[in-house]
Formats: C-alpha cells, structure tokens, sequence
C-alpha cells in the first residue's frame, strides 16, 4: 500500500462514516485524522462529527521511519497506542486519560500548534472543538482526549469506556441469570455491588447506586419474567482545565510593619 493512502485513508467521509458505524455497534472506539491546513479548517471539519466512540486528532506529526528519514504521519495509530499503554499501566488504567502525555518518538508537527499555558491559544481552541492535538510542553504531548458528542456528559473518553467496562461486566453477569429462577437475581444485584464497590475504592467511581426499578417491575412484567435494574454512578472525573486567580491584596501591611519594626 503506498504511503499516501496510509496518511490519508481514515479522514475521508466514507472511511469515517463506516469506522463510526463499527465502533458504535461493538461499543469500541475509534480514531480518524483530519485533514486540514489550519486550525480554522480543522475545526470546522468538526461540524460532521458528533459521537462517543469518535475521536478525531490534528495535525500529523514528525516520526522518524524505519527508512531512517523524518516523515509526517497520522496521530490515530499513536494515540492509539497510547491508549494501549495507558490501560496497561495499572489495573484500571482504562479510567485514565491518555491526553498530556508525552508521544514517544514524536519529533515535530506538521502544522505547529500554538499553546500558552494559561491563555486563549491555539491548542485549547482545539482542544475546546473536541479536536486531540498535539503541543510543545516538555516534549511533544497529547492534548485531548474528549469524543465529539454533543452531549457534555459524554464528551470525556475516559467516563465512555469507565461505563462500557462496566456494562459488559453487567451484561456478563445477567446473561448468567437468564433462564434462571428469579429468586437468583439477588446475586446477580450483589455481584454488581462488589464490582462497583472495588471501582469505588480504587478512586475509578465517586460513588454509586444499584436498585429495582419500581415503575417497570410491574406485577405484570414479573409474571412474564421480565427484570429491571438500575445502576447509576458518577466516575472519578478527568481534568480538563484550572482556572487561576491572583489577586493583590495589602491586608498584610501590617505583617509588614511588625516585621520591619522588629529590625
């Protein structure tokens, strides 16, 4: 496969369109590139995206190849493997960001990128269009890592898979029910108590609630053998900005006094 069809393959619409499809019926996610020339242009190839299982990334970056030549290439694989480092650093590495770390073999941007810690700049104007980008801060970092859903509350990747885990833990506990007598669902309640009870001691979970559903757990629904459990929970949330003020005040004057009084 020649080298431009590598670079370039995942930002065109269609490749995008069926990544998105995949990756929202596997409950996975996945990362595409964009193509732009600047950052306007960029951002404003973020109105056609709006999903969870979507991460989009900007500019390409400087690797050196296996040719031994420098050479522009797509952020997607390396975040990608970011990602994979990430959930096996630790045993709930899956609840951590991958953003603000360092690429390791990154030696450059295609298209530098702005970032003054602290201010309005280019990299938060990125970062703020649900773009991961990539920024000059003690080594080349990440700077990222939010999906691009429209709604808030899933726009932070970690809290996405934090809850796919989750749910296919939950899922693999029900399924064992199925068939079952429903006195039985009492162990499956308490078998997600102890998973959500352990993410909650290892600072994954802020905190969480397991209950029967009153409304829907009719007598009818009962009789037909049909269950409904809620399960509602708030993870550790990830950083994403730090506002900070300094103010002058003179309410120490008199400290001052004491102090050159004292000489």
């Amino acid at each position: 496969m020649k080298e431009e069809a590598i670079r370039y393959y995942s930002h065109e619409s269609g490749v995008k369109t069926k990544l998105e499809s995949i990756a929202s019926a596997m409950n996975i996610t996945t990362i595409v590139d964009l193509n732009a020339a600047n950052v306007g242009e960029a951002i404003n190839e973020m109105k056609t995206f709006s999903s969870k299982r979507l991460v989009a990334a900007w500019p390409q970056v400087q690797v050196l190849n296996s040719q031994g030549k420098y050479a522009y290439v797509p952020q997607s694989p390396i975040i990608a493997a970011m990602i994979a480092h990430t959930d096996a650093d630790k045993e709930y590495g899956f609840s951590d960001s991958y953003s603000n770390r360092v690429m390791n073999g990154v030696t450059g941007m295609e298209h530098f990128i702005e970032f003054i810690n602290g201010s309005d700049c280019d990299a938060d104007r990125l970062r703020n269009a649900h773009i991961s980008t990539c920024i000059l801060a003690e080594g080349y970092r990440s700077w990222g890592g939010e999906t691009s859903h429209e709604d808030t509350i899933w726009q932070d990747l970690a809290r996405v898979r934090i809850f796919d885990r989750i749910a296919i833990a939950g899922q693999k506990a029900a399924f064992k029910a199925i068939d079952k007598k429903a006195s039985e669902l009492y162990f499956i309640k308490i078998s997600i108590e102890e998973l959500l009870r352990d993410l909650k001691g290892a600072k994954v979970l802020i905190g969480y609630e397991v209950s029967w559903d009153e409304e829907r757990n009719t007598d009818a629904n009962v009789s037909a053998g049909k269950f409904y459990l809620n399960i509602k929970m708030m993870n550790n949330p990830i950083v994403k900005q730090i506002t900070l003020e300094f103010i002058y005040s003179d309410e120490w004057a008199s400290d001052l006094i004491k102090i050159i009084s004292a000489e």
